[in-house]
């Protein structure tokens, strides 16, 4: 008895599965003579805008839903700080450029006329003290003065004699002019203060928002007067050309399609209109079709994701727009 009703379930099972198999032969075994058509939705890529300084905001000009070129303004911040900031920049390089030329100049002729006129000074009161000391010297060996005031003269003579070697160096130095060290030092700190005024010029720059891509304002995150910063993103946008079809094909399909390969997309309407496009994306993982899918695929089946991309200038699609994907069989098997 229970045999029979084993047997009976088996045979349930094999024509309910014959039934499956008839009804999506064409999905799971595709005909070799027929194009491959699939189904998906119009689907977006999209961009998080976002300012790079720190900064309040000031204005934001586009709403949710507005058509955004790329280079467009979309938002600007407060620039006080930002301007006072360069202001700065601009003094600290121009103290350092006056270095830097003052270095790479070397000493003025001012400076060493004083120099030399120093040396001959000295040179003088050397001669002079020098008399003094030799004749008190000579004086104190006949003990016609104390030894002191020979002693007294001799230091006075020796003071001279130092001034006199000190003003000479000062004026060598000057007249060898600055060293190769120092210009490099006062070169390289003009360098630092110009990347510095370059830096805060390019935050005024970045205090102006604009579109890095062509498309629709989807979101609007930020109003005035909120702060801005890298990561927190002012506005969504999402591109519209190109967009793509997020469709998804069974494994019995892998190996007829690759990426690259040119595809036709039909939109429902009236009359119904055709895009060109082509493969960008095939997904190498398989997951379980998503249930907003639109397609006659079974649910369960495990699918792989495919993107076609599809030009639209003049935006006729519309995201979120069911599409259908028909490939060209016979330009797949040449």
């Amino acid at each position: 008895m229970k045999l029979k009703w084993i047997i009976v379930a088996a045979v349930v099972v094999l024509l309910a599965g014959g039934i499956v198999v008839f009804e999506y032969r064409e999905v799971i075994f595709p005909p070799a003579n027929k194009d491959i058509v699939l189904y998906g939705n119009i689907d977006d890529r999209q961009v998080d805008v976002a300012f790079i300084p720190s900064e309040r905001i000031a204005e934001v000009k586009v709403e949710e839903g507005d058509v955004v070129r790329e280079g467009d303004l979309l938002a600007t911040l407060e620039t006080v700080r930002i301007r006072n900031s360069i202001d700065a920049a601009k003094a600290a390089v121009e103290n350092a450029r006056q270095k830097y030329l003052k270095a790479k100049n070397g000493p003025r002729q001012e400076d060493i006329d004083i120099a030399r006129s120093a040396v001959t000074a000295a040179q003088a009161a050397l001669e002079a003290t020098g008399k003094d000391y030799y004749r008190q010297e000579s004086l104190a060996k006949t003990n016609s003065v104390a030894q002191r005031i020979a002693d007294n003269a001799q230091a006075k003579y020796l003071v001279n004699l130092a001034a006199l070697n000190a003003s000479r160096r000062q004026l060598d130095s000057l007249l060898a002019g600055t060293r190769k060290e120092d210009i490099a030092a006062a070169a390289a700190e003009l360098q630092q203060r110009e990347v510095d005024l370059a830096i805060q010029e390019q935050r005024l720059k970045d205090a102006s928002l604009k579109s890095p891509v062509s498309g629709i304002v989807r979101n609007r995150l930020l109003e005035p007067g909120e702060m801005a910063s890298p990561q927190a993103p002012v506005l969504t946008i999402a591109r519209t050309d190109p967009k793509w079809v997020r469709t998804y094909i069974p494994e019995s399909m892998l190996t007829a399609l690759k990426p690259g390969d040119q595809a036709r997309i039909r939109a429902d309407g009236s009359p119904p209109r055709e895009f060109e496009g082509w493969i960008g994306f095939i997904a190498p993982n398989a997951e379980f079709t998503p249930k907003t899918v639109e397609t006659v695929e079974l649910r369960s089946a495990l699918v792989y994701e495919v993107r076609v991309f599809v030009r639209d200038p003049e935006g006729r699609l519309k995201l979120g727009a069911p599409v259908t994907v028909t490939f060209d069989k016979t330009k797949h098997e040449q």
